[in-house]
């Protein structure tokens, strides 16, 4: 089987290819209002912190939800409670838009929309994100995970890459971007009421809280999934903390636009992209491991060339390389976790690994404190020297994990058992053999999917 055919495995898929590109367009709207809202913070008040609690919203909204948008997601629909999200997201994105258009955003107003796009995407996004998991075969599971995020990258680029041209070439308003995005949703509903409605693997309905501390202490009992877990923590804080500081960097260090942190995104989407190609084959493979920890080593190294860049040039050239290493350690991590995980835990799973991005908006405001007192170039080296850190840590948390058996019922397990099979969107692999899944699967942590076959195997 050719390299082409592996990465793109799932897409194969009539149903899969229908929510990726339902996904992809509604994360590109996301993404651009992402970007957005750190540069009007900042253009409304000329402080970093300012642009840190701008978008400090979405991460309160998501810290105190998530947890109970994975027990919606274990339980109920997912076809519902996707399309839901979807129309609430148009709205908040319009009538943000109408806001800033007339002028009269202010920054409560914007920690507002953030505050219910942030509630919103708690409650529907471990939906959406497991809802992949059922409508593949489980021996797809980790490709179809890897082609999500690549969706998420694409959407990187597509998002900053439009604001960025109508801001800096068209000289746009961002209210005027933010109006024109909403109007992805028009192609994103129709095509996600066009999907099945699949319903939920559930061996016993309990009550919420019993649900959340159900699935809290599977991820915490799973040595694989706890430090990973805490590992995408701390990758997802370090790395989104660019988004806060950038505007800032351009302005006081280059006497840059605000506005062309745009620029900067859009680079880090285009070296997502780059990167995401190649390593949506490999991460069923036995090199899934060294590629985790050398995306997350990039990722820093990527951090401190740009904190060090002495021109905005090289700025705009090194930000490639904090993009590539941010994406691919992103991806690894959430594909290799999906394929460790039991069905019955994935919405619960995904909902304590989403919880990393509305850390990642609370401690947005500390980032743009300290860079108020040391400066941004500082503050982006420490941010490289943390990342360092965690995976060392990383590193000896692999080797004290990678012996362990693969867990029974997941679809790690049940791409090791499988036999060969002749065609190949349905066969694993050669990269999903067992001696990988047994050396791969102590990653653990990001997009918590529902995989659905339970086969002998350990973890």
């Amino acid at each position: 089987m050719n390299r082409f055919s592996v990465t793109f495995a799932a897409l194969a898929v009539p149903n899969f290819r229908r929510q990726w590109i339902a996904s992809t367009l509604a994360t590109t709207a996301f993404m651009t209002t992402f970007v957005l809202v750190p540069i009007v913070a900042y253009q409304l008040t000329g402080s970093y912190a300012a642009s840190g609690f701008a978008a400090m919203g979405n991460g309160v909204g998501m810290l105190f939800l998530t947890p109970l948008g994975g027990v919606v997601a274990d339980r109920f629909p997912k076809k519902p409670i996707v399309l839901m999200g979807q129309y609430s997201t148009l709205f908040v994105i319009a009538g943000t838009g109408v806001l800033i258009a007339t002028d009269l955003i202010t920054i409560p107003l914007l920690f507002a929309s953030t505050l219910l796009s942030g509630a919103t995407f708690a409650l529907t996004g471990p939906a959406r994100q497991s809802w992949v998991a059922e409508l593949v075969p489980g021996r797809l599971v980790p490709n179809a995970v890897a082609l999500q995020q690549m969706g998420i990258n694409i959407a990187q680029v597509l998002g900053p890459t439009l604001a960025s041209v109508a801001v800096v070439a068209f000289n746009v308003n961002a209210g005027g971007v933010y109006l024109g995005i909403s109007l992805v949703f028009l192609i994103v509903v129709p095509l996600n009421h066009l999907l099945p409605r699949t319903m939920p693997k559930v061996v016993e309905r309990r009550s919420p809280r019993r649900e959340l501390a159900d699935g809290f202490h599977y991820l915490r009992r799973n040595p694989r999934l706890r430090i990973l877990w805490v590992f995408w923590l701390v990758i997802v804080i370090c790395g989104f903390a660019i988004q806060t500081l950038m505007p800032g960097i351009l302005d006081q260090e280059f006497s840059r636009s605000s506005d062309e942190a745009v620029l900067i995104n859009a680079i880090f989407g285009i070296s997502a992209l780059a990167i995401n190609v190649p390593l949506a084959g490999l991460v069923g493979g036995r090199l899934a491991w060294p590629l985790l920890l050398g995306t997350a080593v990039l990722m820093a190294v990527g951090l401190w060339m740009v904190a060090w860049a002495p021109t905005y040039g090289l700025v705009l050239i090194l930000s490639a390389v904090a993009g590539a290493g941010r994406s691919g350690v992103m991806l690894v991590n959430q594909a290799i976790m999906m394929s460790n995980t039991k069905p019955e835990y994935f919405g619960r799973v995904m909902a304590y690994v989403l919880m990393a991005f509305g850390l990642q908006s609370i401690t947005a405001p500390g980032w743009g404190i300290i860079a108020d007192i040391i400066g941004g170039r500082e503050t982006l080296f420490l941010v490289g020297v943390i990342v360092v850190g965690a995976t060392a840590l990383m590193f000896l948390g692999w080797i004290t994990t990678r012996r362990l058996p693969l867990e029974a019922g997941t679809p790690a397990a049940s791409v090791a058992a499988a036999p060969p099979e002749s065609d190949p969107r349905t066969a694993p692999s050669p990269a999903y053999s067992p001696l990988f899944a047994a050396r791969v699967a102590p990653i653990v942590l990001m997009e918590g999917q529902k995989p659905r076959l339970a086969m002998p195997g350990g973890d």
